[in-house]
């Protein structure tokens, strides 16, 4: 039966509006005249076209997979001879536009979290083999998420430079497959400090430094036993001490009591000029003569202009008080560490030497840690005196900070006649 068809206008505006609905906005052209069975059997033609786009199966895509893309129909209807009605429909938004709203908070987000991730650190380029050992241990960054927090990077830093220069990993930065720490290395305990007894004593000063070596070693150590009968007598030059009023500093420096001196104190001796620099004293003397000891010493301790090394031991025993002991005792330091400064003048060490200043002239070294040797020694004869509570008072400090005697081996102690 032939169909009977409206107008052309009417059947274009029901073609738009239902048929191509789906389709989207349409440009159009205005038709031309032509036979409306020409028309009419294009209309057909580009619905059927439209319908088989529209109902087109759609693949389901496979798990894990993107959808498919929808494909975009297009409708072309020629009418009459030099004219034509194109249908040119834009892409489908409208199903999409819901799917492109849900995904605008992810995407922020997720450029929010990447902002937000802070860049990787590095270990420094030290040396190459930290750089090597780094990447051949395991990486705790391939573990790590791309929103990995900054503590979790300097995490990973710290465990991938422990590993590569062989130390305990932190245990901020350790993994459960790193097991339990290894034992911390302690640094070795220094060495006691010298003292004059204990374990650090003078049996043992040797041994506590390298450079304490001669202590044990040395042939030509201080103090010594002097015995007249073994000594070499004949003349000797006098010591030509020129000590002025000074001042010093006291100095409590743990095991005696040293006065650093500051003036113009100048001993000459065998062709040289000897300026005073400290002296000390020790509880007993260390110095022994004709088998016989003493209650303390003091040592004057002098160096030329080459660096040469002179002491004056003077002798002190039990008897009357000592002005020159009991101006030192004035400005005793009360604890180790501690020093007290002198008044200007204060200090005469001529009024420490005794009148008979004759001596025993030999060769030694320091009485105390390095025991650097090569030390021109002159011990004088006289003591001189102090009285019990002077010697009480530095006593009850230093119950006993004198080396022993040291052996003599073959060395000649001149007596000065």
């Amino acid at each position: 039966m032939p169909i009977a068809l409206p107008s052309p206008r009417f059947l274009l505006a029901v073609l738009l509006g239902g048929a191509l609905a789906s389709v989207g906005p349409v440009a159009w052209a205005q038709p031309t005249q032509g036979g409306n069975e020409r028309m009419s059997q294009q209309l057909r033609e580009a619905i059927e076209r439209a319908n088989s786009q529209r109902t087109a199966p759609t693949k389901r895509p496979a798990k894990g997979e993107p959808p498919p893309a929808a494909p975009t129909p297009s409708v072309t209807v020629n009418v009459g001879q030099g004219g034509a009605l194109r249908v040119v429909p834009t892409p489908p938004t409208a199903p999409s536009a819901p799917r492109a709203a849900a995904s605008t908070p992810a995407r922020k987000a997720q450029a929010t979290a990447q902002d937000e991730v802070p860049p990787q650190r590095t270990a420094p380029a030290a040396a190459p083999a930290l750089a090597r050992t780094a990447s051949a241990a395991p990486s705790a960054t391939a573990r790590t998420p791309a929103r990995a927090s900054e503590e979790q990077v300097q995490r990973q830093y710290e465990r991938a430079r422990a590993i590569a220069l062989g130390l305990p990993i932190p245990v901020q930065a350790r993994l459960p497959r790193d097991g339990a720490l290894p034992e911390e290395r302690k640094p070795a305990a220094p060495p006691p400090p010298w003292s004059y007894s204990g374990p650090g004593g003078p049996q043992a000063w040797a041994r506590l430094q390298p450079e304490y070596q001669l202590c044990g070693s040395g042939q030509r150590q201080s103090p010594i036993h002097i015995e007249e009968s073994a000594a070499l007598q004949g003349p000797n030059e006098a010591l030509g001490f020129d000590y002025r009023p000074s001042t010093g500093t006291v100095v409590h420096d743990g095991r005696t009591i040293r006065v650093e001196v500051q003036g113009e104190n100048v001993l000459q001796v065998r062709g040289s000029s000897w300026r005073l620099e400290s002296f000390d004293f020790q509880h007993p003397a260390g110095e022994v003569i004709n088998h016989g000891g003493f209650a303390m010493g003091v040592h004057l301790v002098h160096r030329n202009a080459q660096g040469q090394t002179a002491i004056v031991a003077v002798l002190l025993q039990p008897g009357e008080e000592n002005p020159f002991i009991d101006r030192v005792w004035t400005y005793i330091p009360l604890d180790a560490g501690d020093m007290v400064r002198m008044p200007l003048a204060w200090l005469d060490l001529s009024t420490l030497l005794p009148k008979d200043q004759r001596y025993y002239q030999f060769f030694g070294s320091l009485t105390q840690p390095p025991c650097t040797e090569g030390v021109l020694w002159m011990v004088l004869k006289q003591p001189v005196t102090l009285s019990a509570d002077q010697l009480r008072l530095f006593a009850q400090m230093f119950p006993a900070n004198a080396r022993p005697v040291q052996a003599l081996n073959g060395r000649i102690v001149r007596d000065a006649q």
